[in-house]
């Protein structure tokens, strides 16, 4: 029972997630208009960012992409993986199951999240390294920017088969310096070939 109203639990926190985010926003946005009307503040700080602060539990016990995904609907932007990685820690998420090293863990977060982009995947990468849900964009404009990756990959790896190989100053001088001592080497074995022991039968 609990395995079927999971979709349905995630879907609500993730609504009350910008539900709270947009409280915050507007009590951030009315003690902007009583500073311009010489008031002052009615809403502190702490009040504003309350609503949208990680709670120490929040990703207890959830996975990885469910725990990125409702951070992101959180905050309702792209972010870099490691801010997201941060939030995930601070809200309870257990990285000892990942069996992650722990100094490589920000490397294996962000490529854990690029295997789940695509058409099939929650996410989006963006040109600047953030991730972002994927059903915040346009699918079209997804598909022409997929094709134009894609396009771009193989352009540069048909130029990488074609650039022919250069040898570098040092192995074209070295190959100059060689080839006296090949040329002295065959002349000494041609001068011994007259002066060493006659071959038989002569």
């Amino acid at each position: 029972m609990g395995d079927e109203l999971g979709p349905a639990i995630m879907a609500l926190q993730q609504k009350l997630s910008e539900q709270q985010r947009a409280v915050a926003d507007t009590k951030r946005t009315i003690n902007i208009l009583l500073k311009m009307a010489g008031q002052n503040p009615i809403y502190s700080q702490d009040d504003e960012e309350s609503s949208s602060s990680v709670r120490a539990d929040q990703f207890y016990g959830k996975g990885l992409a469910t725990s990125a995904a409702e951070y992101l609907a959180m905050r309702k932007q792209a972010c870099q993986p490691e801010e997201i990685l941060r939030a995930l820690a601070a809200g309870g998420f257990d990285f000892d199951l990942m069996s992650w090293r722990e100094n490589d863990r920000l490397r294996s977060f962000t490529i854990s999240l690029a295997k789940n982009t695509g058409t099939a995947g929650k996410f989006h990468r963006l040109k600047n390294g953030s991730f972002g849900l994927r059903s915040w964009y346009d699918e079209e404009f997804l598909r022409k920017a997929a094709a134009g990756a894609e396009a771009a990959a193989k352009s540069a790896r048909r130029r990488r088969s074609q650039t022919p190989v250069v040898k570098s100053k040092a192995a074209t001088a070295k190959g100059r310096k060689d080839k006296p001592k090949l040329v002295k080497a065959a002349g000494v074995s041609k001068e011994k070939g007259r002066s060493g022991v006659r071959p038989q039968g002569s």
